[in-house]
């Protein structure tokens, strides 16, 4: 059944089986990039509404204050970091679902290809069970993240974070006042600010940040993962197909800000994945209790109210 599809091609040099098989690719291409466009559409969202108060708190004070434009344009945020990222999941959205339209094999590792086949027939079956693609598309985000750092991590703290870029790069700009550690290796300014700022607890699981919470918090977001896909009948095997594609399509799509850069890539395997989650589950069983019943109560919660559910928390800090 697989075949190489190229944006080249006519439909009518394919056969009646691959022109099935291509609709349904893109079918199924559709619904998970609309998952990915879902989620980057909250993110702009309430960066729109970051530029609005943005734009009156400037009027507010221009009114009280003799403050140039340029003073007033630099003195509030305006969602460009929301935007930034938006932008960049719409990148990832694109890369997906030419994956998902490309030939059974593609992977930068010649030793350890991804067998998309198998990623396609699980995401097809996910599809038809009704599973919602935005949550999906945060979850394998979550578990794709450098050190523990989230993208409702990064959207929570984005006011504070966009003074601090600019203070770096302007020497006209107050400094912050806490300046980032030395870390091991290249990592991000901007995520070693967020490393070494004041504690903050992570929207869903509730860990606060300390020497050993970035494990933590990646091994809390694998074991939401997979209790996610079990609820779908879905085990360790679909969860390292989906975050290794999720992990090739983040390398390919270049950063537009470096607290969107990648590190090196994890190892994601059936069994690794089992031995951290089950790890995760005997050091908190009360957490594995929350996330089963978070999951399985979520299809029953009005569309409107799912921001309030411990699993969409996830989308709520957007």
């Amino acid at each position: 059944m697989g075949f190489g599809y190229t944006p080249t091609m006519r439909k009518t040099d394919l056969t009646k089986e691959q022109r099935e098989e291509l609709e349904r690719r893109k079918e199924l291409a559709d619904w998970l990039q609309g998952g990915f466009h879902t989620y980057a559409d909250i993110c702009r969202h309430r960066g729109k509404e970051w530029a609005e108060m943005g734009d009156n708190s400037a009027r507010e004070m221009g009114k009280v204050y003799n403050h140039t434009p340029e003073q007033l344009a630099n003195m509030f945020y305006r969602g460009s970091i929301h935007e930034k990222i938006g932008t960049q999941i719409d990148g990832y959205a694109k890369e997906f679902g030419r994956v998902l339209l490309s030939k059974d094999e593609m992977s930068d590792k010649k030793d350890d290809p991804i067998d998309f086949l198998a990623l396609r027939c699980d995401l097809c079956g996910l599809m038809k069970s009704g599973c919602p693609a935005v949550v999906l598309v945060e979850l394998m985000l979550a578990c794709t993240s450098d050190y523990g750092v989230t993208i409702p991590d990064l959207l929570a703290c984005a006011s504070q974070l966009d003074d601090y870029l600019r203070c770096i790069v302007s020497p006209n700009y107050p400094r912050y006042p806490r300046r980032p550690r030395r870390f091991k290796g290249v990592v991000p300014l901007s995520i070693q600010f967020m490393l070494e700022g004041a504690p903050y607890y992570s929207g869903l699981c509730g860990i606060r940040r300390g020497k050993q919470s970035q494990a933590s918090r990646i091994a809390f977001h694998l074991a939401y993962l997979y209790t996610f896909l079990k609820h779908f009948a879905y085990t360790y095997a679909t969860e390292a197909s989906l975050l290794g594609t999720m992990q090739y399509v983040r390398g390919r799509v270049p950063p537009l800000a470096d607290y969107l850069r990648k590190k090196n890539q994890d190892t994601f395997t059936s069994s690794s994945l089992q031995r951290r989650v089950l790890r995760y589950f005997d050091s908190d069983p009360a957490a594995a209790a929350a996330m089963r019943d978070a999951v399985r109560g979520y299809p029953s919660v009005p569309r409107n109210e799912r921001h309030d559910t411990l699993l969409g928390m996830y989308l709520g800090v957007c």
